[in-house]
């Protein structure tokens, strides 16, 4: 909170504007923040501190300072009445900058995303009802959409001129801009944007949402935090001094009697001196400042009762207006004061003059319009305090009837500040009005999924609805619907039940078959995703039931989808697929193209899982292809994310790289971060295949950051698990195990029972921590860990995960502790299962294992024909991190069999995949192996320089140099441009440029390796 006088201009007999003392280390951390963002390193810094203590005055210099610089600056408040307004904080920061914005480029920077600004600031421009829906799309990833492209205006904004943001009075801010702050914050690292937010300690703990998100900022360091401290007796003196030109000693004697009343925070003792001034206890003469010579100070000892003196000598029409603005409680406009207090213009100008006059409010514009605000919050506390229950009802009824009438016909644009009053208004006359525009409210930010919010405002809602007989249906729900939809999204499944259960009962007594279907396949949902599948299939088969009786075949057809994943994920395959197929036909009979869509996709995943392969692909391909015809763009992102996963399983590489890069570009073209981080699941995989670590691990912590931006509980697990593989195969043994052991606590995988576990996170979960005790050297810990894991793989139906890298890793543990039966048994499955699926990964391994068994049966020619074969196949697929150790191990058997110059050919060729991937551990047990041989290992290579570019970098900095743009690159060697760029970013800091110009020069002066024959 700032000090009284930096929010006004003072008029000539006020006391002097208070210098900045005591804040010099502060000060310099801040311009030091922005001198960062300013150099293109996004930051975000906190500020917090007692009421009062001058956090408003510190962020308001930095500002000043930014200006100066030519930054654009936006500056907003939370304010206590709008902790319900889903995003209201950022509006107030941004509305007047983007308002100021030129239609025209607003929509370029924006990429044609007006819509999902306008979701994010209704004030800015109004929208259809048909353009909202339009722009929401998708419910599961319309929030992620709304979060990720406002972050993508702010960097295309900064991108011009750098920004900074000031957000005060965080301890009101919403639910969703406290989301929102914490999602730019953790996205800005390479922007020159500065986020310089404030909050008031005292009153943290009372937002729990702000403490959480404090925490997580901090702790992620994406985020500093600044404690401001009040003045000591020193510099309360210094300031005393500076401001009135002090005496020494006087100063230095009344300063101390002030510091022992106020305790050094700056709007106490700047009020104190303003009530001492205005009182004349201190008074000018001859340009000096008197009246040191008090021994005691008979002021209120709260700024309360400070502020109260002062407004307690308004004239009744300020004080009236004044009291007003304090229910009104947000940023008013002259509009809507001359609306709520009744005034004429004459009357109401001189009580404004008056209110200015005494710097109560101050005046600002915006859009053409005249603001009013408070000076400071606590004016607005202590004049609301001050009014008693009673009249503050019977004001709050007043300013609801006068905004009402104001707003007229778009009344429901408003409903937000509009549900405030009428619900603090007598509760008999108001109620009905009340639940209008809460639940209006509720609605409006439930479809922006502002859930929070929703569910507050809904809550309130329903609460006073039930007070008053006749809940009415909107759109075909109920109040109780919309409530438990937002409780569901919040994860409150038991609340969510309990409303369900209520909603179901009024469908089932109106007769409404169709709405009772949907609410209880809502049930069905909310008990799946709590892990309590026997009660989701009794919801669902209630569902099919109500389906039938109402003839809704497209709502039997969706609930015998949910139906079918649920039987699916408890192993009940069989069945799953006769649901699921069931709902083809009913799709198929309804020529229904998006129906047909979904099932087809639900059909792929299926199969992926479990085999065939080519079934699986066949489904994939259909749903690609009527999701594009019915324009379901996310769908048709899911077919193709569905298809390279099975391209990757079944070891198709090109085919892996087609998939992704299409679900890219659609992820893209749907402005969708959420399907651009599950389409990263993929990439990370891939790019650990093929030998591109580096790209592998940016992708890899990329999409972790993401995920947990997003809330992505599923896929976060198994992107710490396929990140902390390639750490694994680095050696950076600490970073693997942090993230496998978070994997294996997110995913439940060590909840006694498995009541809490996802199946499709707890298998990668035990692949990832069994991998990391074979890399230990602990196979006893490896087997116990992965037999865990194949477990669950066999019950629930997961045939894929046996093959992908579980079960090869509990084979080589095995091997290693020279279990011949152990490995022979998995060996076997491993081949039968592959063979099964077109695995050709898993035959590979199956190959790798059956000539690791008959080395340790000595059996040499066979073992070195299946060693060869091995390593061939998974070069070829490729999978080269276990190409090149199953390699190792031809060259060490060659040895053995006399072939010591076929070994130093084979030894060599893996010496040199190590050293591309910087596989440490692998490549000082390669080095090792050759002087066991009696040979000399190569010279280490840097990793640094031409020489340590990978085959794909050096391929595209060969196209760079050939002046071919990303986007041209990426569809020559079938990868996104976005790909490309990582690769770009990785050449450059490997060869020391900065620019595709230097690279072009590098290139032509011949400085890269030559084309492998």
């Amino acid at each position: 909170m700032s000090s009284f006088a930096s929010a006004a201009i003072p008029a000539p007999s006020a006391s002097p504007t208070l210098p900045l003392v005591g804040r010099t280390r502060e000060l310099e951390q801040l311009i030091a923040a922005l001198d960062d963002a300013g150099a293109g390193h996004g930051r975000t810094v906190i500020l917090a501190g007692e009421g009062g203590v001058g956090k408003t005055r510190l962020a308001k210099r930095v500002a000043e300072d930014a200006t100066r610089r030519g930054w654009n600056v936006a500056m907003g408040r939370a304010y206590p009445v709008e902790t319900g307004v889903p995003y209201a904080l950022f509006g107030d920061a941004l509305l007047p900058l983007l308002r100021a914005l030129d239609p025209s480029r607003l929509q370029v920077m924006t990429r044609g995303g007006n819509a999902d600004l306008a979701h994010l600031f209704p004030a800015l421009a109004p929208v259809p009802e048909r353009e909202r829906a339009a722009a929401r799309g998708d419910s599961a990833e319309f929030k992620s959409r709304l979060l990720w492209n406002f972050t993508q205006f702010l960097s295309r904004f900064a991108a011009k001129q750098p920004l900074v943001i000031v957000l005060e009075n965080l301890q009101w801010a919403d639910a969703s801009s406290l989301e929102l702050l914490h999602f730019v914050a953790r996205q800005i690292a390479g922007e020159r944007i500065f986020l310089l937010c404030t909050y008031n300690d005292a009153e943290r703990d009372a937002n729990p949402t702000l403490r959480t998100t404090e925490q997580s900022l901090v702790s992620l360091g994406v985020a500093s935090s600044v404690l401001l401290q009040p003045l000591s007796r020193a510099e309360t003196e210094e300031l005393v001094r500076s401001a009135y030109s002090a005496d020494l000693s006087a100063a230095r004697e009344f300063a101390s009697l002030l510091y022992g009343w106020t305790r050094g925070n700056p709007f106490f003792v700047e009020e104190t001196l303003k009530s001492l001034v205005e009182s004349g206890t201190l008074y000018q003469a001859d340009g000096r400042w008197l009246g040191w010579e008090v021994d005691a100070l008979d002021l209120p000892r709260s700024i309360r009762e400070a502020v109260a003196a002062r407004v307690g000598r308004l004239t009744p029409d300020a004080r009236g207006v004044a009291n007003l603005a304090a229910v009104v409680g947000t940023r008013s406009t002259y509009e809507v004061l001359r609306s709520v207090s009744g005034l004429s213009e004459r009357a109401l100008l001189a009580a404004l003059d008056e209110l200015r006059a005494q710097r109560v409010l101050v005046e600002s514009a915006d859009a053409g319009e005249v603001q009013y605000d408070f000076a400071h919050p606590m004016v607005q506390d202590t004049l609301y305090s001050e009014l008693g229950r009673a009249r503050a009802r019977l004001l709050h009824a007043t300013v609801a009837d006068a905004l009402e009438k104001h707003y007229a016909e778009h009344s429901t644009d408003h409903a937000d500040e509009l549900a405030f009053h009428f619900a603090r208004a007598d509760a008999r006359a108001a109620a009905p009005k009340a639940v209008k525009y809460l639940s209006a409210a509720g609605r409006s930010a439930l479809d922006r999924h502002a859930n929070r919010e929703a569910a507050d405002y809904l809550s309130a809602a329903l609460d006073l609805s039930d007070r008053s007989p006749g809940e009415t249906l909107m759109g075909g729900r109920s109040l109780a619907e919309d409530l438990a939809q937002a409780r569901q999204r919040l994860g409150e499944y038991d609340l969510a039940m309990s409303l369900w259960r209520r909603a179901r009962a009024d469908a089932a007594a109106a007769g409404d078959q169709r709405r009772l279907a949907a609410i209880e396949r809502r049930m069905g949902l909310a008990c799946y995703w709590s892990g309590r599948h026997e009660e989701a299939l009794e919801h669902y088969a209630a569902a099919l039931l109500a389906a039938q009786g109402s003839g809704d075949d497209r709502q039997f057809a969706r609930v015998q989808l949910a139906r079918g994943v649920c039987l699916n994920s408890i192993g009940r395959q069989s069945d799953a697929q006769q649901v699921v197929h069931g709902a083809l036909t009913i799709a198929e009979r309804l020529e229904d193209t998006a129906l047909l869509a979904r099932v087809h996709r639900v059909l792929l995943l299926f199969h992926a899982w479990s085999g065939p392969a080519d079934l699986a692909r066949e489904h994939g391909h259909r749903a690609v292809a009527l999701a594009r015809e019915a324009g379901e763009r996310g769908v048709e992102w899911s077919g193709h994310w569905g298809l390279a996963l099975l391209a990757g399983l079944t070891g198709d590489s090109r085919g892996v790289s087609h998939h992704l890069a299409e679900a890219e570009r659609l992820a893209d073209e749907l402005r969708s971060p959420l399907l651009r981080v599950w389409s990263a699941e993929i990439a990370i995989e891939y790019a650990s295949g093929i030998g591109e670590w580096d790209e592998g691990i940016a992708v890899g912590e990329r999409a972790i950051s993401m995920a947990r931006s997003l809330g992505q509980r599923t896929l976060l697990p198994r992107l710490l698990v396929w990140t902390g593989l390639v750490y694994l195969g680095r050696g950076e043994m600490e970073r693997a195990k942090r993230y496998f052991d978070e994997a294996w606590t997110l995913s439940g995988a060590g909840v006694p029972g498995g009541k809490s576990m996802d199946v499709t996170a707890a298998i990668p979960a035990h692949t990832g921590l069994a991998s990391y005790y074979v890399a230990m050297g602990d196979y006893e810990r490896a087997i116990q860990i992965g037999e865990v894991g194949l477990a669950l793989a066999d019950r629930t139906g997961y045939v894929v995960w046996v093959i992908h890298r579980l079960l090869p890793m509990v084979t080589e543990a095995a091997l290693w502790q020279q279990d011949l039966e152990r490995a022979e048994r998995y060996g076997e499955r491993l081949r039968r299962e592959s063979t099964m699926l077109g695995h050709r990964l898993g035959l590979a391994w199956a190959d790798a294992c059956d000539a690791l068994i008959a080395m340790l049966r000595k059996d040499g020619p066979r073992a070195v024909e299946l060693l060869r074969k091995s390593a061939d196949d998974l070069d070829a697929i490729p999978w080269v991190l276990d190409g090149a150790r199953v390699r190792r191990k031809l060259g060490w058997w060659l040895h053995q069999q006399g072939d010591r110059e076929g070994a130093m050919r084979e030894l060599r060729r893996v010496h040199d995949v190590f050293a591309r991937l910087r596989a440490e551990r692998e490549l000082s047990v390669t080095r090792e192996v050759m002087r066991e041989i009696g040979a000399r290992p190569p010279a280490r290579a840097s990793g640094v320089g031409a020489g340590g570019l990978t085959g794909r970098e050096t391929e595209i900095a060969r196209l760079v140099a050939e002046r071919h743009s990303n986007k041209e690159i990426g569809t020559s060697l079938g990868i996104s441009s976005r790909t490309v760029s990582t690769h770009l970013s990785n050449i450059f800091s490997k060869l020391d440029v900065t620019s595709r110009g230097e690279l072009t020069d590098l290139v032509r002066r011949g400085a890269l390796p030559a084309h492998e024959e």
